[in-house]
């Protein structure tokens, strides 16, 4: 072999192994972080359906490195610290950033699906909104078909239309339940989700607002004594990045993304369904005992529930006019 010959073999070996270098530094890691406690039921949801798919297909092009939850920010701090750029996703309840994005309230009240949203233009106001106020591109509406109620420790009083009284009643609540909780008579208290079982407990609070799954993991059903129904409201949590980071990603990790966001929002939801079969069972057996509003009483509950947050809305967005013909069907 020529001295021209193994030069070549060897240029031509140090190419490849160049190129396979520069894809390999292409492939850009995403540090996510998640609003609620990594444990939790919908957390668990984000992490099979949005994280571990994207790692799976998105080899040698993006991939997702959790960071954790409620352990590396306080949730009502982690949209702004996505936003600085101390990570790069998150994966949270609008809830614990409604100020900034009272937008969010158009998820909470919303009696269409996701996909309906993203057909109907609705999607499109909804990442002007992020990308305007948050300083993130929103990715993704997961979960969305859980839905939540209100959880008590008392058998409460009901007023003439059978709708319980709050008065004079402390709840632990996020931006998400205050406005019906506030209308109910009661007052509001913030509070981490991981605290709430400690709060009961001191009598600090009398009850709370939750989804209709992730009861569980936290161990309130063996405290709480009562649930209200019909739930109300759908859960609104999204799934945003930071605009540099996601300015920086490739076309084809863009795509990939966008292609996973799409599953997640039917994967998660049919997810959720099953875990709130399960957990329906543990949380009845354990003692917690349902108050069933009917008729009128149901109506004029629910009223109350979705007039408030569409109120709120309207007092504080100049979108909301845009928002509600999208995301409400009469």
């Amino acid at each position: 072999m020529s001295k021209f010959t193994t030069t070549l073999k060897l240029a031509t070996v140090a190419a490849i192994a160049s190129a396979i270098s520069v894809q390999a530094s292409a492939a850009m890691e995403l540090k996510a972080v998640t609003g609620l406690q990594q444990t939790n039921t919908l957390a668990i949801s984000f992490l099979i359906h949005f994280k571990d798919a994207v790692n799976a297909r998105g080899k040698g092009v993006v991939s997702v490195n959790y960071l954790g939850g409620q352990n590396i920010v306080p949730p009502r701090k982690a949209a702004k610290a996505l936003k600085r750029g101390q990570f790069d996703m998150l994966h949270s309840p609008t809830a614990y950033y409604i100020g900034l994005v009272p937008e969010g309230y158009a998820m909470t009240a919303a009696n269409v699906t996701p996909a309906e949203v993203r057909a109907n233009g609705g999607w499109k106001i909804l990442e002007e909104v992020f990308e305007k106020k948050a300083g993130s591109h929103l990715i993704a509406w997961g979960e969305s078909g859980s839905q939540y109620n209100m959880y008590l420790m008392f058998d409460p009083k009901l007023d003439k239309d059978g709708v319980p009284d709050l008065a004079g009643v402390n709840m632990r609540a996020t931006g998400t339940y205050r406005p019906l909780f506030k209308a109910l008579g009661a007052s509001t208290i913030n509070m981490k989700s991981s605290e709430i079982y400690t709060g009961l407990q001191r009598g600090v609070v009398k009850g709370f607002g939750w989804p209709n799954v992730a009861i569980v993991p936290l161990g309130l059903h063996k405290i709480v004594k009562y649930r209200i129904s019909p739930p109300f409201y759908h859960s609104n949590n999204v799934v945003t990045m930071n605009l540099d980071s996601w300015a920086k990603l490739s076309r084809e990790a863009k795509s990939l993304i966008n292609s996973v966001a799409l599953e997640y929002e039917k994967n998660s939801a049919a997810f959720m369904e099953e875990q709130r079969l399960e957990e329906e069972k543990i949380v009845l057996a354990s003692g917690v005992k349902d108050i069933k509003l009917t008729g009128g009483a149901a109506k004029k509950y629910l009223s109350i529930a979705y007039s408030e947050i569409w109120k709120q809305l309207k007092k504080r967005s100049e979108y909301s006019d845009k928002l509600h013909a999208k995301f409400y069907r009469p």
